[in-house]
């Protein structure tokens, strides 16, 4: 059912600031409850104001020309609602006073705010949305900086907005002590850029997205890890200090199953079973991108779960291990480090990448295999972690020149009968021609 829009047009005058019979006069636009106002630039004395008649009073040549201004943009409104009635376009005060000011965008119907808060409402309870609001709060900061509004339209967003956002975020970050820079500005982007594919793919709210060739490219950094030697010292090291003891077996205990922070904290013994095999299966969603992860349990793993007294046989929903917030889990990781002449930045990070290259696939594992056990939506994610480090050039590079000197050795001996072939063929044709 279409129902009908409601539309009008009043003039009121609204006293100056510190002068109680000085006033200027508004045209008021009200189209299905939405209110805007344009002033008109018309100063009056208030008591000369006709609220009612929405006129001046008086008989002077000044006030007839202020009185023929009100009816002038009475009359322009009015024309400006029609002619967006004519061209179907959305129809509100906005638009109407937009038009009457000369603002010719063609408006789209859904704002840009309201698909950050569908988004939300949408993803907050499947990914892990920290990243995405504070970008969307970088939206809103640069909208009201920069267009002097609380939102805009959809259709107001283009490659110039994605420019100027990314400059915006560069010069005023909302952490003052700390730059947004580099990869982490290009992540403000990238994230802007899926919340308009969304809305282009998925809920169809824009034809298409404005932005998707703007580039703010991520430089891609080597995956830190350790060695495995370097997890077996940080294993038989001793800490007296139980957080600090604590932290190890957590960080020790993503080195073996690759689950991040977040997913450990969240294991319970329903997350686990038996295979016929007796082997100790987790099965969990991932709570960045819910994604189901099946990881056989290695002994180191298992061995650390134990420590804190816990049992398979009854699945239950009790927490496996004791609550500790990330940011201790770092300052402790920091210690750590130092104390064992680690000389990488410690994270939970760290740790997922060492579980991937050092246990999985420099063991043998199958890099389908190692995405399952990641919880990856892409190979092409896991396919970062298969990269080629020196360790894997030295391997490689192992007795290749004791290879080439035997090629050399071969080739050498080949030249040297090809030439002796050669001489006794001579030989033989010079035994042939007659004195």
């Amino acid at each position: 059912m279409c129902e009908r829009q409601t539309f009008s047009i009043d003039f009121i005058a609204r006293k100056l600031k510190g002068e109680k019979n000085k006033a200027i006069i508004f045209a008021r636009v009200t189209v299905d409850g939405e209110i805007k106002e344009i002033s008109t630039k018309n100063l009056v004395r208030f008591s000369n104001w006709d609220s009612r008649q929405e006129m001046v009073k008086g008989r002077t040549m000044e006030v007839a020309s202020i009185n023929q201004h009100i009816n002038d943009v009475r009359f322009r409104l009015q024309e400006k609602y029609r002619d967006l009635e004519r061209q179907e376009e959305l129809i509100t005060a906005q638009t109407v006073k937009d038009s009457y000011l000369g603002v010719q965008k063609k408006l789209k119907e859904h704002s840009l705010f309201e698909l950050t808060d569908y988004f939300k409402k949408i993803w907050e309870s499947k990914i892990e949305f920290k990243n995405y609001a504070t970008t969307i709060d970088y939206l809103k900061l640069f909208v009201k900086s920069n267009f002097k509004a609380e939102d805009i339209f959809l259709s107001q967003v283009d490659k110039q907005f994605a420019t100027d956002l990314e400059y915006y975020i560069k010069m005023n970050p909302i952490k003052k002590h700390d730059k947004c820079e580099g990869n982490g500005l290009a992540k403000h982007i990238q994230r802007f850029k899926r919340i308009l594919n969304w809305a282009a793919d998925d809920i169809e709210w824009i034809a298409f997205n404005p932005c998707a060739k703007y580039k703010c490219p991520i430089k891609r950094h080597k995956r830190k890890k350790l060695s495995f030697q370097e997890v077996v010292a940080l294993e038989k090291h001793v800490f007296t200090h139980p957080n600090l003891a604590y932290v190890k077996d957590l960080f020790l205990f993503s080195c073996y199953t690759g689950l991040a922070f977040a997913d450990v904290m969240a294991l319970c013994p329903a997350d686990f079973e038996y295979t016929s095999s007796k082997v100790l299966l987790c099965k969990i969603y991932r709570a960045k991108s819910d994604e189901l992860c099946a990881i056989p349990f290695l002994n180191g793993a298992i061995s650390i779960m134990l420590r804190y007294g816990k049992s398979f046989d009854t699945p239950n929903f009790d927490r496996i291990f004791p609550k500790i917030s990330n940011q201790e889990v770092n300052r402790s990781l920091k210690i750590i480090a130092e104390i064992c002449g680690i000389y990488i930045h410690l994270t939970f990070h760290v740790a997922r990448h060492t579980f991937a290259k050092v246990m999985a696939l420099k063991n043998g594992i199958p890099l389908e295999t190692v995405q399952i056990m990641l919880g990856h939506t892409k190979i092409t994610t896991t396919q970062i972690y298969a990269d080629v480090d020196e360790e894997k050039v030295l391997d490689d590079m192992k007795d290749m020149e004791e290879k080439i000197e035997k090629k050399k050795a071969l080739v050498y001996n080949m030249d040297r009968a090809s030439q002796y072939a050669a001489l006794t063929e001579h030989a033989k044709i010079v035994e042939l021609v007659p004195i």
